[in-house]
């Protein structure tokens, strides 16, 4: 039985973080079909939307083909009689049947991981403690910008003054066109380079 292989999906994921990344230096730097700052700003929050789906894409594929190499974890936290290889097909039926996966962040994502999934196909483990801070941090600026809720402000606004420190904490948009005063770098580089980093050790510890 052929099984799944890691690297086709972590090279897809990277190739559209490398594209987003040239898309919003086009945005930035655009001076006429779209020239305003608030015209920037929507399409910067809709890129935060497109980056987080292409991450989770990455993370069920990865979860898919984590348990087709090895069922074995999954089968005795739960208790089940399961082979140990399993087709993709079967795989994609037990873990996700209709719904989809849902982690609210890497920590999550980090504990279903190490519950069901073998350790020597675990890719998650791999994420360092910096790079899951800067990806949950991400996240959250999707949910806010997915719902608009309150609980999603709040969260939005502890979050940033808890990471920097801000005095004035600005909408998504406008923090990303931002300049961290530390590196000197765009604020959306540092999350886009997050998660290009996480992609290179997940694969190199599975590979």
């Amino acid at each position: 039985m052929r099984k799944c292989d890691f690297s086709r999906s972590h090279q897809e994921f990277e190739n559209w973080i490398y594209w987003y990344g040239r898309f919003i230096l086009k945005l930035i730097s655009a001076r006429r079909v779209i020239r305003y700052k608030d015209e920037k700003l929507e399409l910067m929050e809709a890129l935060v939307m497109r980056c987080c789906v292409r991450w989770e894409v990455l993370v069920e594929e990865d979860v898919i083909t984590a348990f087709n190499r090895d069922s074995s974890a999954y089968a005795a936290h739960l208790g089940l009689k399961l082979r140990k290889h399993l087709t993709k097909d079967e795989c994609e039926a037990i873990l996700i049947g209709h719904r989809y996966l849902d982690f609210k962040s890497v920590g999550d994502l980090k504990g279903f991981a190490r519950r069901y999934l073998s350790p020597k196909f675990n890719p998650f483990e791999a994420i360092t403690s910096d790079l899951e801070h800067k990806i949950d941090e991400f996240l959250v600026m999707r949910n806010l910008l997915a719902h608009y809720s309150s609980s999603g402000w709040r969260s939005y606004y502890r979050t940033m003054k808890r990471s920097h420190r801000l005095q004035r904490v600005r909408e998504p948009g406008e923090f990303l066109i931002g300049i961290n005063p530390k590196t000197k770098l765009f604020q959306w580089h540092e999350y886009l380079q997050a998660f290009l980093a996480s992609s290179r050790l997940m694969l190199k510890s599975v590979g």
